[in-house]
């Protein structure tokens, strides 16, 4: 099936070769950067062209099947500043210093293109590239995301959490196991996950199953790649009221006469009460009752949360935050913090910010977890020389 803007038609290669060609009964948005779209079943893959003449292809998820096909391909999840490092690297190599990082960016683009790597796209990439206001450099870089991730996402963070607590509450009060989502996927809309709606969704009556997945897939990918690619920024609001509580405890806690061990104590008290509402949905979606929620915490918690691949991570960051007393809270800690946890949980590797990526270290070092967090590209190569 083609999609073509120019002539609006959409054109249907049919099963018995024949060729329908249909008018197109939904209009693009005029800010929209997608010229044509090509979906092709047998493939199980998506095409698009831009209105600039630039190429993006994408894998979706194959009905029966795993949401997360990696195929011993390992995941590699980047900040945004690698993701720009990337960028420029396509688009204007001159700007990448120093040049091993170039280097080392070019042997991730090959590994990627050649997919003997996964990149995936996270809610928190979109929202970082959305937000520039240089319309040129902003497509630059969203159409290196998109081109490179090729259709793979890192599910919520808010999504992983809520299932990390709901799994160990099912474990210790109905002596059960869930079956682990990939978090690595394929899976449609997993980036936003239950954000988009509190509600399930909606069945489209007289489909079936496959096409159920199809059109969510195609959606998925589509809504993605049109909003990275969209000519108009999207600014992001500040957080000035999370910044506050966070610093204020900061700075509460610096205050204090009390050993490393009592302040630490006091950062747990902290973290609790600001994850209650994440917990409290836990626990229901768990149909665990108040009171053993209540045991829960008091007796199992701590215990419970260090095992968690993600949410004991960051709890663990936050200590090493919260215990430097120079540590200065910015609007986009919180998003850093929960995203780069949750890749150094559940990829291969992780690249970030330096200041993160040394307290992630020192994080998973405390947990007896190995090290997968790496501060540049170049980093990385000993490791992409061997894919």
């Amino acid at each position: 099936m083609t999609v073509d803007r120019a002539t609006s038609q959409v054109t249907v290669l049919r099963s018995d070769k024949k060729i329908a060609t249909l008018p197109m009964t939904f209009p693009f948005h005029p800010d929209s950067a997608i010229s044509v779209m090509n979906y092709s079943p047998p493939l199980n893959a998506l095409h698009f062209r831009t209105l600039k003449g630039d190429e993006i292809g994408a894998e979706l998820p194959e009905f029966g099947k795993e949401f997360s096909p990696k195929n011993g391909r390992p995941v590699i999840y980047l900040d945004q500043k690698d993701w720009s490092s990337l960028a420029k690297s396509i688009h204007a190599p001159e700007k990448v210093l120093p040049a091993a990082e170039r280097e080392a960016a070019e042997l991730l683009i090959s590994l990627a293109r050649a997919k003997k790597v996964i990149l995936p796209l996270s809610a928190a990439h979109m929202a970082e590239t959305c937000k520039w206001t240089n319309d040129e450099e902003r497509y630059r870089l969203a159409l290196t995301i998109v081109q490179l991730s090729a259709g793979w996402q890192m599910r919520d963070p808010l999504d992983i959490r809520r299932f990390e607590i709901r799994s160990a509450l099912v474990a210790r009060f109905k002596g059960e196991t869930l079956d682990q989502p990939a978090n690595i996927t394929l899976e449609p809309h997993a980036k936003h996950g239950s954000r988009r709606s509190t509600r399930p969704p909606r069945q489209r009556r007289g489909f079936s199953p496959e096409i159920e997945l199809a059109i969510d897939a195609l959606t998925s990918v589509q809504g993605a790649i049109d909003t990275m690619l969209d000519a108009k920024p999207v600014p992001m609001l500040p957080t000035p009221a999370w910044v506050s509580k966070f610093q204020g405890f900061t700075d509460w806690l610096a205050g204090e006469n009390r050993t490393s061990q009592r302040k630490r104590q006091s950062i747990d008290v902290f973290f609790i009460a600001d994850s209650m509402r994440e917990m409290a949905q836990a626990a229901a979606e768990a149909g665990v009752s108040p009171e053993e929620m209540s045991v829960w915490l008091k007796k199992f918690s701590n215990e419970d949360i260090t095992l968690m691949p993600s949410l004991g991570l960051f709890r663990e960051a936050l200590h090493q935050k919260h215990l430097n007393p120079g540590t200065r809270w910015e609007n986009n800690d919180l998003t850093d913090l929960m995203y780069l946890t949750c890749a150094a949980a559940y990829a291969d590797y992780a690249v970030g910010e330096n200041s993160l990526v040394s307290q992630l270290e020192q994080a998973q070092k405390r947990l007896g977890r190995p090290t997968n967090v790496y501060r540049r590209l170049r980093d990385l190569v000993p490791v992409l020389e061997k894919l």
